[in-house]
């Protein structure tokens, strides 16, 4: 229930709250006294800052982004008792704010903006940051509180690939210059500012590749020219420049624009659940099954933050952007702003990314699994299946509480006249007759409605509960991991 965004402040905020009560005990290098007096100016700093760029610039702000750049600098510059002496970390944050105004493209900051300002006071020779947050004392929160972020967002694949990768060339060069094992070990987890850049900086959303394997080259990019000296011969990379050059060099992987939205028309398409359709932007291209975050700024915001994540229900065959979602009595402040919005009125739409696409091999059989909402990403699929022609022998379980929450029947009642495609409708808490199907998807279910259930590769969409059941019942049956894909529900982030 809480937004990604509130998580990533909430931690940030509590390892800094550690740090300061740390230094009042004397467990790390500096004072409380002096890590308060930099906490608290940077924070100012940046929160100001932000929204007075936003106010001159009638550009609606994410105050809960400034003060994460914020905390996360206050990490990587040593603090100080004086004014004077903070200087380092007001230039870097001044900086930092600034970038998510200025190094944009399409009104898309281009690279991680606490990076930036710290890369940009480092490579200018003015300051050279510290990472002191890389020290033991404070090992354990990190790794606790960065593991609850990482989870949060779904983003292991990028921050394992940065860990391992980094991991091994730093024991290689440190082998390779004679120290000892142990050393090198603890130096990388305890002294070295991995584990902080992959967490908290590494994960960043808009700056991250949109594909799995995109994500690992990110990772991989970002580990080696942090850590192998090769990588310094000509240039000497820190970590947070290591970050920005992999963000610049990788950005045809992103979508690197945001998206002004118009919306065009909103209906119930079935019991509680609503479409709301969008004018498509002239060149935006997509891959079926895929999302993007929208932002909708609304007063009275609810904790969860003015953000979503929501798949895109449309084809990319499709001249509009679709969206659906599914309205509760004591919903979100979000998706009751949503469903006011007036037609003609705009929202805007970035991080488009995703992996639950369709297989490359066109004979490949398929099995969608989707619980409710989650039905979103297989319209996607089954409408570019119909307009594109590539098509894939398909058996859709849809599975609701009634059959008045089924949505886009119309949609699958034309695909099953087009190519292989059958719907079974599994309907919770209704009595209903054949071809549905009452109660839940069962071994039995499967095996009596879908023989070839092995030959298939099984997608599954839904609730996590859901997608971690069904996930479970098909391994049990003998359908191999490799053979199920499971959908993120980015909804819930």
């Amino acid at each position: 229930s809480v937004g990604m965004y509130r998580i990533v402040l909430m931690a940030l905020s509590i390892l800094a709250v550690l740090s300061v009560l740390s230094g009042f005990l004397g467990l790390i290098a500096y004072s409380g006294i002096e890590l308060l007096m930099s906490l608290v100016s940077t924070v100012a700093i940046a929160f100001v800052l932000n929204g007075a760029i936003g106010y001159v610039t009638k550009i609606s702000v994410n105050q809960e982004s400034a003060l994460i750049t914020a905390l996360i600098l206050f990490f990587l510059f040593i603090p100080a008792l004086s004014f004077v002496e903070n200087w380092p970390i007001w230039l870097a944050t001044t900086i930092a704010i600034a970038s998510k105004y200025i190094f944009v493209w399409k009104k898309q900051h281009l690279a991680n903006p606490a990076a930036i300002g710290a890369a940009v006071v480092s490579v200018s020779g003015l300051y050279i940051s510290s990472w002191w947050v890389a020290n033991p004392t404070l090992f354990i929160p990190l790794v606790v509180l960065g593991c609850l972020v990482v989870m949060k967002v779904r983003k292991w694949t990028p921050v394992l690939a940065f860990v391992f990768a980094s991991s091994v060339i730093f024991l290689a060069e440190s082998l390779m210059s004679g120290t000892g094992i142990e050393t090198t070990i603890s130096t990388f987890f305890l002294s070295w500012p991995t584990l902080f850049l992959a967490f908290f900086m590494l994960t960043e959303p808009f700056t991250m590749p949109a594909r799995k394997e995109q994500q690992i080259l990110y990772g991989g990019l970002v580990a080696f020219l942090s850590n192998a000296s090769v990588a310094s011969i000509f240039f000497a990379f820190s970590p947070e420049l290591a970050l920005v050059v992999a963000n610049v060099l990788l950005i045809g992987t992103r979508l690197s624009q945001k998206l002004v939205l118009e919306l065009v028309s909103k209906s119930e398409i079935a019991k509680d659940t609503y479409e709301y359709v969008f004018k498509k932007p002239k060149g935006f291209t997509f891959l079926p099954g895929q999302y993007l975050e929208w932002m909708l700024p609304h007063g009275k915001t609810d904790g969860r933050g003015p953000r979503r994540y929501f798949t895109i229900a449309s084809s990319p065959t499709e001249s509009d952007i679709r969206l659906s979602m599914k309205l509760v009595e004591k919903g979100s402040s979000y998706k009751k702003s949503l469903h006011g919005l007036d037609i003609g009125k705009k929202l805007i739409a970035s991080q488009l990314a995703g992996d639950f696409l369709l297989p490359k091999i066109t004979d490949a059989k398929l099995a969608f699994v989707a619980g409710g909402i989650g039905i979103t990403p297989f319209r996607s699929h089954i409408k570019y299946m119909m307009d594109s022609g590539v098509v894939h022998d398909t058996v859709l379980y849809y599975c609701s509480n009634t059959k008045s929450e089924v949505a886009y029947r119309d949609i699958f009642t034309k695909a099953s006249k087009q190519f292989a495609f059958t719907t079974i409708e599994v309907i919770a808490k209704e009595q209903v007759g054949a071809p549905d199907e009452s109660g839940f998807v069962t071994a039995d279910m499967i095996k009596r409605r879908t023989p070839d259930y092995l030959e298939r590769h099984w997608y599954l969409s839904g609730p996590p509960g859901m997608v971690n059941s069904y996930s479970k019942l098909l391994s049990e049956l003998g359908v191999s991991q490799k053979n199920i894909t499971r959908d993120f529900f980015p909804g819930l982030a």
